[in-house]
């Protein structure tokens, strides 16, 4: 059986750099998470999924292109020309983005920002990461272009203008898809209007989360509700109105819930009743600034009912809903052992009186 394959794989039209590059080829699949983690002191899972995806791509298409030249030559007889330069070409591809790889974490570690999100690390480019990334691309994608171009000899193509004019047009006529996400991105970046870790409310787009990361073109927000992640273009989110709920005073973010009350209650058993539901909360929710007394005020004499407001401040804004819920719930709570109905009565006692 050995001599058996030893006899195909001598076969095979490959010479020696075809399959030093099929053996490399094959351990950069196999030891691919490795590779890519190896030197990242903090691990973004998101840049980590879409590299090993675009690695484990370039890895499948050599595959693709040795099997595809051997079963042609070994059935059909069919010699495959420019075998040698599809070798080269493939290294080149493979180390080149590799290279960018580590080049890319090194950046990363010197001009970036980790930031802890709600107990969790996340990585956040910086205005001078984003840049240098950018610019080690370009350079490592033109020497890798340089070198393929040379593998094909095809050093006549740098001197035709027209090649180079057309690669021009198409990135003038791209440049509104991303250059309008890139300028505004680097704004923000250098503005610090937002930044990773920021707890954000955007009430255009009916977001509120924390920002995990600004890169040139997007920016990826983590919802506080369903806890999944949002990318939205920089320029639609520089254009619209947010406010950043994590840029408070030392006492926290300053939150309120309204309660709609008859107007058979006192005022002074609302607030003691409003007052009682903060006590209760704050021993349950560690989200809640329990140093800082809430107030209690009127908002609204309606027809119906008395609109009243619980303000009150939360020191960690990463439970701004926690916060809430715990409020909630706990007023429905109280509310059924202290008689007091959260139900608008007079409204409920004509509609049923209607109904009846």
């Amino acid at each position: 059986m050995f001599e058996s394959l030893t006899s195909a794989l001598v076969s095979l039209p490959f010479s020696l750099l075809d399959y030093l590059v099929i053996g490399m080829n094959l351990l950069v699949f196999l030891f691919a998470g490795y590779i890519l983690n190896k030197n990242q002191r903090v691990k973004n899972r998101n840049n980590n999924h879409h590299r090993m995806t675009g690695l484990r791509a370039i890895n499948l298409v050599l595959f693709l292109i040795y099997a595809v030249t051997g079963l042609v030559e070994l059935v059909f007889s069919i010699e495959i020309s420019h075998l040698q330069q599809i070798s080269q070409t493939g290294l080149t591809i493979l180390v080149a983005y590799i290279i960018y790889h580590y080049l890319q974490s090194s950046i990363i570690k010197r001009f970036g920002k980790n930031k802890e999100i709600d107990g969790e690390i996340y990585h956040s480019e910086s205005y001078a990461s984003e840049i240098i990334g950018l610019i080690g691309l370009i350079l490592v994608g033109s020497i890798a272009l340089l070198i393929i171009i040379n593998i094909w000899n095809l050093n006549s193509w740098l001197q035709t203008t027209s090649v180079l004019g057309g690669i021009l047009l198409i990135l003038f006529a791209a440049r509104e898809y991303f250059l309008g996400d890139m300028i505004n991105g680097l704004i923000m970046h250098y503005n610090d209007s937002i930044e990773a870790g920021a707890v954000i409310r955007v009430k255009q787009f009916d977001i509120l989360g924390v920002v995990i990361q600004i890169t040139l073109t997007q920016t990826k927000i983590r919802d506080l509700v369903q806890k999944h992640e949002i990318s939205i273009s920089n320029s639609k989110l520089r254009n619209a109105i947010i406010e950043t709920i994590s840029n408070s005073s030392k006492k926290g973010f300053k939150d309120y819930l309204d309660f709609k009350i008859g107007y058979d209650q006192s005022p002074e058993q609302v607030e003691t009743f409003l007052l009682s539901v903060w006590t209760k909360a704050i021993e349950q929710e560690i989200g809640l600034n329990k140093d800082t007394q809430p107030k209690v005020c009127v908002i609204d004499n309606g027809d119906h009912a008395v609109t009243w407001r619980l303000l009150y401040y939360v020191n960690n804004p990463y439970r701004i809903l926690e916060a809430r819920n715990h409020l909630q719930t706990t007023a429905f709570d109280l509310s059924r052992l202290e008689k007091i109905g959260l139900n608008t009565p007079v409204t409920h006692q004509i509609l049923s009186g209607t109904v009846n």
